[in-house]
């Protein structure tokens, strides 16, 4: 499933938040930076793109609670009229969704908090535009405040952006679990033969305990809802 990540932060090279989620990207992601001055081929190309993948994510920075005003003017440009008319039937059925990193804890952002605002509120132009053109809208996934993140929590994000790319729409506890089985096994060949070894009987006793909860979930009796 082609997937695309195009990004709007305005000073991309300088920001240590935004390369970060750009290392994080698995192979196969197409990571396509939004210039502050881009020209008309770069919209066609940026089109064309969209119009190929099957899920499209927007990644930017939250300023002044809104997408940096180049990205707001990308998408409007992107989504032009004649671009609509032509190629609008094309869009139904996409996902698109938000890769947000904000300065600020998540807890200022709901009611009550300092911004007595949800991050929700402040997404929902973007869910009305994918209500209108058909298109489904992903969870988003936000960094909050990476400079304070230690190195432990660094690399849970890490992990997490690289699921949440994959899997968006996240999923239950066997599907996360099988899903970290696969990716550990897959990075066992750049630890060391001792440390690769204790990892490789981690995860044979994890599938073993995954696959035994599945079975006891299976037997249980299925509750009805009235």
């Amino acid at each position: 499933m082609p997937v695309s990540i195009f990004c709007g932060h305005p000073d991309l090279e300088n920001s240590s938040s935004h390369q970060f989620l750009r290392a994080a990207c698995p192979k196969g992601v197409d990571f396509i930076p939004v210039p502050t001055d881009y020209e008309d081929n770069f919209i066609q190309a940026s089109q064309q793109t969209f119009l190929a993948s099957e899920r499209v994510y927007l990644q930017f920075p939250l300023y002044w609670y809104q997408a940096p005003g180049h990205m707001v003017q990308w998408l409007q440009d992107l989504l032009s009229d004649d671009f609509l008319d032509q190629y609008g039937p094309s869009l139904v059925g996409k996902s698109l969704g938000l890769i947000v990193t904000i300065g600020s804890p998540l807890s200022y952002y709901q009611a009550g908090g300092k911004n007595n605002v949800s991050l929700s509120a402040l997404f929902s132009p973007y869910q009305t535009l994918c209500q209108s053109l058909g298109v489904t809208f992903l969870p988003a996934f936000v960094l909050s405040q990476f400079h304070y993140l230690s190195e432990a929590d660094q690399a849970k994000q890490y992990v997490a952006f690289q699921y949440y790319l994959l899997n968006p729409e996240r999923g239950g506890f066997s599907q996360r679990s099988r899903w970290l089985i696969d990716y550990l096994n897959s990075c066992q060949e750049d630890f060391s033969p001792a440390l690769s070894g204790q990892l490789e009987l981690l995860l044979d006793a994890w599938q073993g305990r995954l696959e035994e909860l599945e079975l006891l979930e299976a037997e249980l009796p299925k509750t009805r809802r009235h």
